[in-house]
């Protein structure tokens, strides 16, 4: 499940040498914490609505590219692939297959049996990475290195983050396996209200002929 978001991330070569000496989320670099706390304002409001594309590339095969939109209201939240949702009231999560016209039941777990939309795009919340900035570009980003730690990110080598202007462009990753993510958000929007009824919870009567797995652990 953990790649199942925003399954979301390239890297660009990590200077492995100044991340030796970085052993626990303390030896953070305040900078590249402070750059990322100011950013990820935006999507700590109650309600943020977040466009994005995402390009995710298997070892040895072309890369899968689509557009992607997260709703998120309080720990509610609404992913929206080409090929499934994930939908969460803060409770029960539903995570629906297109292809399949399959949907998987799951409690909500406060995020700890997998990453969450959230988790990307507040890494710099986490106390299982440790950050350092690489660099300042001429256009305004500032690139971010992020290294994780034994924790709930283990699976993935590395992270790259770009911040331009104060705001969040891009999140780059790539897992253990050589799998990588290319996250690059297209625009960011806060309304003032939503149609939970509608958004956070899932409606098995709209698909007709779904099949319905229901994991959740009593």
């Amino acid at each position: 499940m953990k790649r199942l978001i925003f399954s979301c991330l390239l890297i660009i070569g990590l200077i492995s040498s100044g991340f030796s000496q970085y052993t626990s989320a303390k030896d953070s670099d305040p900078e590249a914490l402070a750059l990322l706390t100011k950013a990820g304002k935006a999507f700590s409001t109650n309600n943020a609505q977040v466009n994005f594309k995402l390009k995710l590339t298997f070892p040895g095969q072309d890369p899968q590219v689509s557009d992607g939109i997260l709703y998120r209201g309080g720990s509610a939240y609404r992913l929206e692939l080409k090929d499934y949702h994930i939908i969460s009231d803060g409770k029960t999560r539903w995570v629906y297959l297109k292809g399949p016209n399959e949907l998987n039941i799951y409690n909500e777990s406060n995020g700890q049996d997998w990453i969450s939309p959230q988790d990307f795009l507040q890494l710099h919340t986490s106390k299982d990475l440790v950050f350092t900035l690489a660099a300042n570009k001429t256009d305004g980003t500032s690139i971010i290195m992020a290294k994780p730690l034994k924790g709930r990110f283990d699976e993935y080598s590395k992270f790259t983050i770009g911040v331009k202007n104060g705001a969040l462009s891009y999140i780059n990753a790539i897992s253990s396996d050589g799998t990588k993510q290319d996250l690059t958000i297209t625009s960011v929007t806060n309304p003032a209200t939503w149609d939970t009824s509608k958004l956070f919870t899932f409606h098995p009567a709209l698909y007709p002929d779904i099949h319905i797995e229901d994991l959740r652990l009593d």
